[in-house]
């Protein structure tokens, strides 16, 4: 609550009398709070927040609410933030094939420069709709998902659940997709989509756009549709195996002779560990678990290195997109410093039984970290950044969510295994290992006036206190609305920002 300065004033002592200088003690309730005077500067950790999902019109080509996102943003300036992460996404952006709608971004874009903030563009190649969170449905290009329906190239589950939130990866080296002079593959329809944005964005990339997220999957994270809440997933079920699609098994056949996934995996993906008998721990013998020997090592080993694969051919294709339209020396393309730009990748914070011997739920999204005493697919994941990286020339952010949870946030359902603190640890420490920038995400959206909570774990988990590798390279928060730029909100905001 705020007070006029003569009345908070004489509820002080005299050593926190307010002064025009700096910042003041609000008393609440008899409990001293720090409050700071606004403008403030960005931190030390560059904070971003995401604009809502629906900021986009339908046809791609403006903004859907300019003067309320202006009014937004100037406000959320003035607490320190230094831009903005938004979707563009592809189901508006190329509704019919190579017919790209990027006017819209381009106004957003705009309007940032005109604030003085940065943009991180997601290239969204999924859809909007069906996950946490989602509160409006962009579908994938009709184009492109009518033709991967009938060519069995969507993820699809064991009892024939098709996922329509991106294409399988086994499209990436199809060529089926059409385009203006022929067909494309997955990957050469990323690749240009892309191209086409870097293009259209012109001088703004690498300064308005410091950031091009890959999308890379479901809600764009390098991971399997392997939990739907539009087909009845609920927390903390541990999802589903997503490889019966044709182009995977098909994979699947070619890679390792089997014909599909072995028996004993998940059939229903609200299942615990224990009811799973791929999954269950097996105390005596621990080395004699399904998941640690036979078939069922073998195909995780399988499903979790295609993923993988899958992120590190999409990242070669953002790197080509750059290299068409951003190479140093090509005839009338702009240099983008990779200092000024940089490419990120969203791995997704799968917290719930990360303490189970199985860790099924990371295994049913295609991150292995449970077939050996050395499986840790983040330590892979990392490493595939840190090679691409290297081949692109510039960073590739490794960013991952949950960064305001605690171990102890979901001790209500301990059947839940959960510990997103060890997680994060885990992932920070392969970030560290391969030299790759680790950036963060809250997982869930919060009240910013009422959250002191997650503003403290937060900042624990960016360490801006370090002068090594440890530290976070940026903070993302969900989501920028009315209520985000309430004034108890800006000063809560404010007030992390001047500490980090």
């Amino acid at each position: 609550m705020k007070r006029a300065a003569d009345e908070s004033d004489d509820l002080l002592p005299p050593e926190k009398k307010h002064s025009d200088e700096g910042s003041r003690l609000d008393c609440l309730g008899g409990i001293f709070k720090k409050s700071v005077k606004l403008p403030v500067s960005p931190g030390k950790v560059p904070i971003y927040v995401m604009l809502q999902l629906d900021w986009l019109s339908d046809d791609g080509q403006s903004l859907r609410y300019k003067e309320q996102l202006q009014r937004q943003l100037s406000a959320a300036k003035r607490a320190g933030i230094k831009g903005v992460m938004a979707d563009i996404w592809w189901g508006l952006c190329e509704p019919k094939p190579e017919e790209y709608h990027f006017q819209g971004a381009k106004e957003l874009c705009d309007l940032l420069q005109s604030l003085g903030l940065e943009l991180q563009a997601v290239m969204s190649f999924h859809q909007c709709g069906g996950n946490v969170g989602d509160t409006v449905n962009f579908p994938l290009p009709a184009w492109c998902l009518e033709k991967a329906k009938s060519s069995g190239l969507l993820y699809k589950s064991k009892d024939g659940v098709v996922a329509e939130d991106c294409l399988s990866l086994s499209a990436d080296n199809e060529k089926i997709f059409p385009s203006k002079s022929g067909t494309r593959t997955a990957l050469q329809c990323y690749q240009d989509y892309m191209t086409a944005f870097l293009k259209f964005m012109g001088s703004h990339v690498g300064n308005t756009i410091c950031e091009l997220q890959v999308g890379m999957g479901p809600c764009g994270e390098l991971r399997y549709p392997s939990y739907m809440m539009s087909n009845g997933w609920n927390w903390p079920g541990v999802g589903l195996i997503m490889a019966y699609d044709s182009g995977m098994l098909k994979m699947l056949k070619a890679d390792t002779g089997e014909a599909g996934p072995p028996e004993g995996f998940p059939e229903d993906q609200n299942a615990m560990p224990d009811d799973v008998p791929m999954f269950r721990a097996n105390a005596p013998d621990p080395a004699s678990t399904g998941f640690r020997s036979g078939k069922g090592k073998d195909f995780l080993e399988w499903y979790s290195s295609v993923l993988i694969k899958h992120g590190q051919q999409v990242l070669a294709a953002a790197t080509a997109a750059v290299r068409k339209t951003g190479a140093a020396g090509a005839p009338g393309c702009q240099v983008y410093p990779p200092e000024k730009f940089c490419f990120s990748v969203k791995v997704s914070g799968l917290h719930w039984h990360v303490t189970h011997p199985s860790r099924a739920t990371e295994a049913c999204a295609g991150y292995n970290c449970c077939t050996s005493e050395t499986a840790d697919a983040y330590m892979e994941i990392a490493k595939m950044l840190g090679a691409e990286s290297k081949t692109a020339q510039r960073p590739i952010l490794f960013n991952f969510t949950c960064m305001e949870m605690t171990n102890d946030s979901n001790s209500g359902v301990p059947k839940a295994l959960s510990a997103p603190e060890d997680l994060i640890a885990q992932v920070r420490k392969a970030a560290i290992f391969h030299q790759v920038p680790l950036a963060g995400e809250n997982a869930l959206e919060f009240d910013l006036a009422t959250s002191q909570w997650a503003f403290t774990q937060i900042g624990k988990q960016i360490r801006s206190f370090s002068p090594g590798a440890d530290m976070m390279h940026g903070l993302t928060l969900l989501r920028l609305s009315d209520n985000f730029v309430k004034p108890a909100s800006l000063q809560q905001l404010a007030l992390f920002v001047t500490q980090n």
